[in-house]
C-alpha cells in the first residue's frame, strides 16, 4: 500500500502524456493529460501550504469538476485533510458543522457563493475560496514558488472527514485515513481488474464514499481515465457517446435506464466491464433483466465508515437474489442472528474508520474490538453471500407489540412498474408509504390494495403519499 502522493509522483513517471480528465465544454469532450492534472496538483498544493493551510481541515462543497478532482487529490496528497460536502447542504447545516468540527477554509463554487455569503459573516475565521475565482491564480501562486513540496506518507494519519446523509446538532463526523481508503483495492482489483485501458464516466456525486473512492481515488492506482458527466439531463446520451467500460450508478438511474432501453443503450451497456450499482436497494428484477441481456452488472453494499465497500457481487456469480460477497480482507459477522440467521451486519478490517469524531462517550456504532456495527440487518452464507434484510432502527413496533422491517415493505413497493423510490414509515402505529412515480395516485392505491391483500393485517400499509418523478428527484 502507497501513499497518495507517491501514486500521483509514479503517475506522472509512466502515464504523463496519457489523456486523464474529459470535460465537457461548447458540446465537446476535452482532456487534461496526467502531467496537467498532477503539476496542477502539486501547485496548488504548494499555494495552499503558503498560506499556512497545511495540517488543516480544508472544506469542498461544489459541484463535480476538474478542480473538484484536483483541490481533492491536492488536499490529501499534501496538505491536510479534505471534507469533502453535498452541495446541497443548507446554511442551517453548516452553523451545526462548523460548530462541531474545525475548518480552517472552505472551497466553494459560484453556484453556492449566496449561502456562502450567509456564513462568512458567522465565521470569521475561515477563509473562503471561490473555486473559479482563485483556482488559476492558486496554481499560479504555487507555479513561481520555490517551496519544496514533500507529501504525506503516515498512512495512518485522517487525510479525510466524511459526514453521515444530513447533519443534526451532534453531526455525525467519519474520519479516514490513507490506510482505511486504499485496504479495499487489492480485492476489488482482483474481482474486477481495472487497468490504464478502462475508461470510467461519472455522475454521480464525488463527495460520497462510493464515487470518491471507487471512482476517483483508485484511478491513480490503475490508470483509468474519467469522463466528466455535463448535466444530469444527459446520463444516457452521453454514455452513449463515451461509451464507458467502468461506471458507478445507484438504483435510481438504474431504473431510468431500464426505462429508456434501446439498442443504442443497450449496446453501450454491454460494453461496460464492471458496472457497479450501490448506494440503496436494487429491485430484484430489474437486476436481473439486465444480467440476463448480457450486461455486468455487480450490486454492492457498504458504509460511508467502512471506506464503501463491504460485498460486491462477483462476475458471472449465477447467484442473483443475494446482495454482493462479503470482501475476503475483511471480518464479517452477523451478531445475535435470530430463528432464520437474521442480525445485525457487524465489519472489521483496515478499511474501517477509527470511529466518529466529536460525538459524546454515550454514542458509537464501533465497539471496543473496531468493528463497526452497521445497523443493518443480513444472513450471511457460508459462501460468503450476503442478503439484506433491512435496518436494525428501521422496524416499526405496532400497537400489540409486533415488529415490521420497513425495508421487506419498500421491496414490494419497488416490484410496482414505474415505481422509482419508496420509503416506508410509522403513523399511528401503521406503515405508511411515500412513493416516487407518474402513475395516477388511483392506480397507486390499487396496486398497494393488491400488496396488502398478500400481507397480515398489522403489515398492511395504511396510508400512501405520492411524490412526481422527476430527473435527479430522491426520498430524503
Amino acid at each position: 500500500m502507497k501513499s497518495i502522493h507517491t501514486y500521483l509522483e509514479e503517475d506522472l513517471q509512466k502515464w504523463a502524456k496519457r489523456p486523464y480528465i474529459h470535460v465537457k465544454s461548447d458540446g465537446s469532450y476535452h482532456a487534461y493529460t496526467f502531467q496537467t492534472t498532477i503539476e496542477n496538483i502539486q501547485n496548488l498544493s504548494k499555494a495552499l501550504i503558503l498560506r499556512h493551510l497545511q495540517g488543516k481541515n480544508l472544506m469542498i462543497c461544489a459541484e463535480n469538476s476538474y478542480e473538484w478532482i484536483v483541490l481533492y487529490l491536492g488536499i490529501m496528497g499534501y496538505v491536510g485533510t479534505c471534507v469533502p460536502v453535498d452541495k446541497e447542504w443548507t446554511a442551517y447545516d453548516y452553523t451545526h458543522t462548523l460548530s462541531a468540527i474545525e475548518i480552517s477554509a472552505i472551497f466553494y463554487s459560484r453556484a453556492q457563493r449566496e449561502k456562502m455569503q450567509s456564513l462568512m459573516e458567522q465565521f470569521p475565521d475561515i477563509s473562503w475560496f471561490c473555486i473559479e475565482d482563485s483556482f488559476s491564480l492558486l496554481i499560479q501562486e504555487g507555479e513561481t514558488s520555490s517551496l519544496a513540496l514533500s507529501g504525506e506518507d503516515n498512512l495512518d494519519k485522517t487525510v479525510m472527514i466524511l459526514f453521515t446523509s444530513g447533519t443534526t446538532h451532534f453531526p455525525k463526523a467519519i474520519p479516514l485515513t490513507q490506510e482505511n481508503l486504499f485496504a479495499n483495492w487489492e480485492t476489488l482489483y482482483r474481482r474486477t481488474p481495472m487497468t490504464e485501458r478502462d475508461i470510467s464516466y461519472v455522475f454521480l456525486p464525488f463527495h460520497h464514499v462510493y464515487t470518491g473512492v471507487a471512482n476517483l481515488l483508485y484511478t491513480i492506482i490503475s490508470g483509468m481515465q474519467l469522463y466528466l458527466c455535463s448535466d444530469l439531463t444527459n446520463v444516457i446520451p452521453e454514455l452513449i457517446e463515451v461509451r464507458p467500460t467502468v461506471v458507478c450508478t445507484v438504483p435510481l438511474f438504474l431504473y431510468r435506464m431500464y426505462d429508456a432501453i434501446n439498442d443504442s443503450l443497450l449496446e453501450t451497456l454491454r460494453g461496460i466491464r464492471f458496472l457497479y450499482c450501490g448506494g440503496s436497494f436494487t429491485n430484484p428484477s430489474i437486476k436481473e433483466y439486465f444480467i440476463r441481456q448480457g450486461i455486468c452488472l455487480l450490486e454492492a453494499y457498504g458504509t460511508t465508515e467502512t471506506s464503501s465497500v463491504i460485498a460486491l457481487a462477483i462476475p458471472d456469480d449465477p447467484n442473483l437474489s443475494s446482495n454482493g460477497v462479503v470482501f475476503e480482507n475483511l471480518e464479517v459477522q452477523i451478531e445475535h442472528p435470530d430463528q432464520d440467521g437474521v442480525g445485525e451486519i457487524i465489519v472489521k478490517g483496515k478499511s474501517v474508520s477509527k470511529g466518529y469524531l466529536y460525538r459524546n462517550d454515550s454514542y458509537s456504532d464501533f465497539d471496543e474490538n473496531g468493528a463497526y456495527h452497521t445497523g443493518d440487518l443480513g444472513i450471511l452464507d457460508d459462501t460468503g453471500h450476503l442478503y439484506l434484510k433491512g435496518r436494525k432502527k428501521r422496524m416499526i413496533l405496532t400497537a400489540n407489540g409486533k415488529n415490521i422491517y420497513v425495508d421487506e415493505l419498500e421491496e414490494l413497493l419497488l416490484q410496482i412498474p414505474q415505481v422509482k423510490a419508496a420509503k416506508v414509515w410509522e403513523e399511528h402505529y401503521h406503515p405508511a408509504a411515500l412513493v416516487v412515480t407518474n402513475l395516477s395516485e388511483a392506480k397507486i392505491q390499487s396496486e398497494i390494495d393488491n400488496i396488502n391483500l398478500q400481507l397480515p393485517n398489522y403489515k398492511q400499509i395504511r396510508k400512501i403519499y405520492v411524490k412526481p418523478d422527476t430527473l435527479g428527484g430522491r426520498i430524503k
